[in-house]
C-alpha cells in the first residue's frame, strides 16, 4: 500500500475531523500537532528504514530524518570484501563511568564497546583535526541557485575569536548569510581559520527551498569539502544531528549499515510525504488533539486508543507471516538443549 503526500491526507480528512471552517493552512498545523505523538507511540510500518553511512573518523551522524540507530553491521574494511558483523549500541554515558570517553592516546578504550551515543552535535561532519576550512551555504540539487531570500545564523569560531552573527558573510568573521538567488554565499578569505560550529540557526521566515552549509577545506586542489548542515529551511530551526562513537583508531574507510527509527519532521509543503498512511488512525489522532484542547480527556483518550489499536493491526498485517519469535535457552550459551524425556 502506497503512502500519502499532505494533500492526499487533506483530501481524505478535512473535511471529516478538520477544525471547524480550517482552511488548508490551518489543517496542515493540525496535522503537525497530531503526527509527531504518532511517530513516538512504536516502531509503525513504514518508521523504520535502512540507511547506509561511511565514515573515516571516530564520529558519524544518523540522517536529520532518523530518531535513533535499531540495529547496526559495521563493515571495517573498505575492501569489496565484505566483513560486516552486529555491532551493539549503548547508552550515551555507559563508557563515561566505564572507561571514559575514546582517548586518542593510544589506548583506544572505545574498541572495548560497539557503537556509543555521544549526543547531538551542531554539524554533520566534523571537521578533521590540524585543518582549517571556510564555509560556503549552496543549494541542494536540483536547484541550482539559493532561495532569493532567507537568512541563517552561524557560530563558528577558529579556537579563540566566535563570528559576529550581525555580520554579513562577506565581512570579517561575519556568520550571517543572506540568501539572494545566487549559486552559493561564502566566507571571506580572513576567516579560512574556522576550525568549529557551536550554532547553525534559521531565521524567522521560512526558505523557499532547502539549502546546505558545507566546510571547504582551506588552499585544497581539487577543492575537498564536508557537510556541515543539511536541509537547512524550517523557520527557527537549530541544527541537531544525532551523533555516535565508534572505534576507527586507524581512520579507515569503514561502512555501517543501519536501521533507523523514522523522526517526525514538520510538514511544510502539500507535497511532503506522510509515512504514517493509516487514514483511520490519523483521523482518530486529530480528533483526539481537539478533543484534549476542549478539555475532554475522556474522549481524548479513547480517540487515542483507538488509534494504537489500529496501528498495531496494520503492523500485525504488513508483518504477515514475518513475525517475531521468541526462543529460550536454559543453557544461556547458545547451545542445543536435548529432550531430557
Amino acid at each position: 500500500m502506497a503512502t500519502l503526500t499532505v494533500q492526499g491526507v487533506e483530501d481524505a480528512l478535512l473535511d471529516v475531523c478538520g477544525s471547524k471552517g480550517a482552511n488548508s493552512a490551518q489543517f496542515l498545523k493540525e496535522l503537525n500537532l497530531a503526527l509527531p505523538r504518532l511517530y513516538n507511540m512504536g516502531m509503525w510500518r513504514d518508521l523504520v528504514f535502512e540507511h547506509v553511512a561511511t565514515t573515516t573518523a571516530s564520529t558519524f551522524t544518523i540522517p536529520d530524518n532518523a530518531e535513533s540507530i535499531i540495529s547496526a553491521l559495521v563493515d571495517t574494511d573498505g575492501s569489496s570484501t565484505d566483513y560486516s558483523y552486529p555491532n551493539p549500541v549503548y547508552s550515551q554515558h555507559h563508557d563515561y563511568r566505564l572507561a571514559g570517553r575514546n582517548d586518542r592516546a593510544g589506548e583506544h578504550t572505545l574498541s572495548a564497546f560497539g557503537i556509543v551515543d555521544d549526543g547531538y552535535s551542531a554539524t554533520v561532519e566534523e571537521p578533521v583535526n590540524g585543518k582549517t576550512y571556510s564555509l560556503r551555504l549552496a543549494p541542494i540539487s536540483p536547484s541550482t541557485n539559493l532561495p532569493a531570500s532567507g537568512v541563517i545564523y552561524v557560530t563558528f569560531s577558529d579556537g579563540t575569536n566566535t563570528s559576529k552573527i550581525g555580520t554579513d558573510e562577506s565581512s570579517e568573521d561575519g556568520g550571517k548569510f543572506t540568501c539572494d538567488g545566487t549559486t552559493g554565499l561564502n566566507t571571506v578569505l580572513v576567516t579560512d581559520d574556522i576550525t568549529s560550529i557551536s550554532e547553525i540557526r534559521v531565521d524567522t521566515t521560512e526558505l523557499a527551498a532547502p539549502v546546505q552549509l558545507l566546510w571547504v577545506e582551506t588552499s585544497s586542489s581539487p577543492e575537498v569539502t564536508r557537510v556541515a548542515a543539511t536541509s537547512l529551511r524550517e523557520k527557527n530551526q537549530v541544527t541537531r544531528y544525532r551523533r555516535y562513537r565508534i572505534d576507527n583508531r586507524n581512520s579507515k574507510t569503514m561502512s555501517l549499515r543501519l536501521l533507523l527509527k523514522r523522526k517526525f519532521r514538520k510538514l511544510i509543503d502539500s507535497t511532503d510525504v506522510v509515512y504514517l498512511s493509516s487514514i483511520n488512525a490519523i483521523k482518530h489522532a486529530l480528533l483526539g488533539n481537539t478533543a484534549e484542547e476542549n478539555a475532554d480527556l475522556e474522549r481524548a483518550n479513547y480517540h487515542w486508543a483507538v488509534c494504537q489499536s489500529l496501528l498495531e493491526e496494520q503492523l500485525d498485517a504488513h508483518r504477515g507471516a514475518a513475525k517475531p519469535m521468541i526462543t529460550f535457552d536454559p543453557s544461556g550459551v547458545g547451545a542445543y538443549t536435548s529432550n531430557m524425556m
